[in-house]
């Protein structure tokens, strides 16, 4: 029991040992690999490094990044991608040694492992643009959704204002009336003096 738990806890630190962009090094299977083989890999692995089979306080996260590579090679397109981004790589390799004239005399494991080093940080690249064409474009959404409630705002404000210049229309008007009465008043008050004077003179 105690082999077999040391085995459990073994597999769950190789699994975090390893990156989730390399799905095919955590379930430990060929790229070439079929259907059926990263469905029996899963499924041997899975059983090793259960939650319920092991004590191992990471197994749970451990188990999740082995469901994940399952899940990312079964889909098709996203298999299809990974091994186009790995080609890439090797490709880029390859350029790169030709310009220094190098000579290919690593084995196949070493190159391999460059290969996948190189396809992690196309990778990251990759990752890392996405996110900053959706931050910028975040930054765009919210411009533009400032800008709309500013207009929106601006709407709001010219409306109070022409809704309280209707509502206050009685008030002017009534206020004109009064001045213009007032007005008309005094000017009568004026000539009756002015006559009063005349008649007075003469």
């Amino acid at each position: 029991v105690e082999a077999t738990q040391l085995a459990r806890q073994q597999e769950v630190e190789r699994v975090l040992g390893l990156s989730t962009l390399d799905p095919f090094a955590i379930l430990q299977i060929p790229r070439t690999g079929t259907a059926s083989e990263i469905k029996a890999a899963y499924r041997t692995k899975s059983r090793l490094i259960h939650p319920d089979k092991t004590a191992h306080p990471q197994a749970r996260q451990a188990f999740e990044r082995l469901k994940a590579a399952e899940s990312d090679l079964m889909d098709e397109e996203k298999r299809t991608h990974m091994l186009a981004m790995i080609d890439e790589a090797r490709r880029e390799l390859q350029s790169e040694w030709q310009q220094k004239a190098e000579k290919e005399t690593r084995d196949s494991a070493e190159l391999e492992e460059l290969v996948m080093e190189r396809y992690k940080k196309i990778m990251v690249d990759l990752e890392w643009r996405r996110r900053q064409r959706v931050k910028q474009e975040m930054a765009r959404e919210g411009e533009a959704s400032r800008r709309e409630e500013e207009l929106a705002a601006q709407k709001r404000k010219k409306r109070e204002l022409e809704k309280a210049w209707e509502e206050s229309r009685d008030e002017r008007v009534s206020s004109w009336r009064s001045f213009q009465s007032k007005v008309g008043s005094k000017k009568k008050k004026t000539k009756t003096k002015s006559k009063s004077e005349s008649k007075s003179k003469s």
